[in-house]
């Protein structure tokens, strides 16, 4: 069901200020700067949401995290990009479906010259992959799926073409020569998120931080895991809103 502007979440926007008075905006208003007009330079960006402590998960899934108005910038942000990228570990334990559901926002990226939905891409190292997935079990999905493995997936209705790379940079810099996607949204899991800034591919970071103390859970995690950047990377903040107790960060990496 789509919701409707008047009952959308409404961020307050600390960094930038805007103005003297305090503005409210829309999950897309406060996204109008991410996508840039013909952009031919390719960026990845990673978004996560995770507690104060630093756990991106509850007992295994992240959607205790979050709510409404993290659901809203999670959308705004796959309406933009090109492509979404993510570990078929977290395709599997999220249960995803196709990328974008809301058939006006679908209407709307056409009108701006993009494919009705972002290109589906899933790095998986064994290609196992439940075809009746909702992801894999859409028509009007387009699914690359990135491995090192040969063999396909069984049979499923989704349109899957496959980039067989040694290294995930090999396979991101494919995806712009061959699917012109340069606008890339990683959204995990941890040791996908590890190995792309260990090749130093993240070059921006979007961060929900839940107002919770989770604690040392079982199926806790953190952001990354079993990989580092070979060392740590500078971040800078562009952007922090706030939406009740929830802040809602936008870091650029600093190159050096």
């Amino acid at each position: 069901m789509t919701v409707h502007e008047t009952e959308a979440p409404r961020f307050l926007s600390l960094i930038p200020k805007s103005g003297v008075r305090a503005t409210s905006l829309t999950a897309d208003e406060a996204l109008s700067h991410w996508r840039r007009e013909n952009e031919d330079q390719q960026r990845l960006a990673l978004n996560m949401i995770a507690s104060v402590d630093g756990r991106i998960a509850v007992a295994g899934r992240s959607a205790p995290l979050g709510g409404p108005a993290d659901r809203a910038l999670f959308h705004a942000l796959r309406a933009r990009a090109d492509a979404v990228v993510v570990a078929a570990g977290t395709v599997r334990s999220e249960h995803y479906g196709p990328i974008i559901r809301d058939l006006d926002v679908r209407d709307r990226r056409e009108r701006q010259g993009l494919p009705a939905q972002p290109l589906a891409v899933i790095v998986s190292r064994t290609l196992d992959l439940d075809p009746t997935l909702p992801l894999l079990a859409d028509r009007s999905s387009h699914v690359v799926i990135l491995t090192q493995a040969t063999g396909d997936v069984p049979y499923c209705r989704a349109k899957v073409d496959y980039i067989r790379s040694a290294t995930l940079a090999a396979g991101l810099a494919e995806l712009a020569a061959n699917y012109r996607a340069h606008l890339l949204l990683c959204e995990g899991g941890p040791t996908l998120n590890a190995s792309l800034a260990a090749e130093s591919l993240i070059d921006e970071l979007f961060l929900s931080i839940s107002p919770l103390l989770v604690g040392d859970t079982p199926g806790g995690g953190s952001m990354l895991h079993g990989g580092a950047p070979r060392s740590p990377l500078a971040l800078e903040l562009r952007m922090l809103l706030k939406h009740d107790s929830q802040l809602y960060a936008h870091y650029t990496a600093r190159r050096t």
